[in-house]
């Protein structure tokens, strides 16, 4: 895919993976509309891709409104046009044992994790038959590993998985290519746990730098699933 002016949208841009995504695909010359309930984050984001002639619009919104999906991508059309690439990044996880789950813990979860990723993605893909485009799904290898204490959060990306399976199979013929990518510990806070010490760790950089590689594929050719660990173990 051509990546200069390519527009392209991404969930749960903020912090951490998301804000990592967005900013490269900026440096790469693609037009970037940035999603996050925060627009304090939204806009350091802006800022930060505005030191190097990053395009970037910052959309206010959370995903668990029925109505943002649509307004979201509205709004990203409006500003750069049709949409090419599609980062589902946002996503959450709550550490609590599975007698301690609240019916709220777990349509939260499932609720952004899944739901609100099949209607962001269904919404947006009118446009992104148009020209060829990219869906990618931030997943999780919790998604396939079990995790004590996570269980939500592991159902949400097994659930997670399986749709991107099932869509990259239906919309392949139609140009349309679904990545998943799988990574394991990755330095973030992500689920309220700091790692900012913990360098043997996946970055949100390094995920960053995988989806910029699978942008760059040959247009015949389609990796549909990345899994992604730390290249060595942590030292005991």
């Amino acid at each position: 895919m051509e990546i200069q002016d390519a527009p392209a949208l991404v969930t749960g841009a903020g912090r951490g993976i998301g804000r990592a995504i967005a900013l490269e695909l900026a440096r790469a010359g693609a037009r970037v509309a940035v999603l996050a309930r925060s627009q304090g984050q939204l806009q350091s984001v802006a800022a930060e891709a505005a030191t190097f002639g990053g395009r970037v619009l910052p959309i206010a919104a959370d995903l668990l409104d029925l109505q943002a999906p649509a307004r979201a991508i509205a709004a990203a059309r409006e500003a750069h046009g049709p949409l090419r690439i599609l980062v589902n990044n946002a996503g959450v996880a709550m550490q609590k044992p599975f007698a301690e789950l609240t019916d709220a813990d777990w349509e939260q979860t499932i609720g952004l994790n899944v739901t609100a990723v099949m209607r962001l993605t269904r919404d947006a893909l009118p446009e992104l038959t148009q020209q060829g485009g990219h869906v990618f799904m931030i997943s999780s290898l919790a998604g396939q590993n079990a995790i004590a204490g996570l269980s939500a959060y592991c159902a949400s990306k097994a659930a997670l998985d399986h749709l991107a399976a099932c869509l990259m199979l239906e919309v392949r013929h139609r140009g349309v290519k679904v990545t998943t990518i799988a990574p394991g510990s990755v330095n973030t806070t992500f689920g309220g746990r700091a790692a900012a010490e913990a360098a043997w760790m996946i970055q949100p950089q390094d995920v960053a730098q995988t989806v910029m590689d699978l942008l760059r594929l040959p247009d015949n050719a389609h990796s549909s699933r990345v899994e992604m660990r730390p290249a060595r173990p942590q030292s005991k």
